[in-house]
C-alpha cells in the first residue's frame, strides 16, 4: 500500500535518507492469528524520520521492513526503545540486512500494550548508530 511507503523528507522538503522503506505494522489478536490486521492510516502520525501509531491495548504489534530500492541494499540495527528512553535501557539487536529488490525484515519480537501502557518505540538506525526512523506505539 502507498501509505506503506516511507517518504524520508522533511518539512523544507530535503531528503533525510536515500532509504526507500516500506514499513508493514499489524496488530495480532494473540499468537494464533497469523495474519492480523493492517493498523488503518488514519491511526498514523507521520514525519521524515518517525512514525506514531495509535493501536490497541493487549494486541501482539508485529512490524515489517521492506526495502524498494531496486540498487541498494540496506544495513540497520533495529533497537527496541523503551516508554522512559533515553533514562531505560536501549535494547539493540543484531545487524539486519535488506536486499535491494524487495528484501525484507520482521522486527525480532511482536509488541503489547497493557492497558494504561506508556509509549514505546523500534529505532532503525543506520550502520554509524544514528536513528533513521523511530516506529512508535501509543494507546488511544
Amino acid at each position: 500500500l502507498n501509505e506503506d511507503l516511507h517518504n524520508f523528507q522533511d518539512e523544507n522538503g530535503f531528503w533525510t535518507s536515500d532509504w526507500v522503506l516500506e514499513v508493514t505494522v499489524k496488530q495480532h489478536d494473540g499468537k494464533d492469528d497469523e495474519e492480523g490486521e493492517r493498523i488503518d492510516f488514519s491511526r498514523v502520525q507521520k514525519s521524515h524520520n518517525y512514525r506514531l501509531y495509535t493501536v490497541d491495548a493487549n494486541q501482539l504489534i508485529k512490524v515489517t521492513v521492506k526495502n524498494l530500492s531496486t540498487k541498494t541494499a540496506v544495513k540497520f540495527i533495529p533497537s527496541y526503545l523503551p516508554a522512559d528512553f533515553p533514562q531505560g535501557d536501549e535494547e539493540p539487536e543484531d545487524e539486519a540486512l535488506l536486499t535491494s529488490g524487495g528484501g525484507h525484515y520482521e522486527m525480532p519480537y511482536p509488541l503489547e500494550k497493557d492497558e494504561g501502557e506508556e509509549e514505546d518505540a523500534w529505532a532503525i538506525r543506520d550502520e554509524n548508530g544514528r536513528i533513521i526512523l523511530k516506529l512508535r506505539f501509543a494507546l488511544e
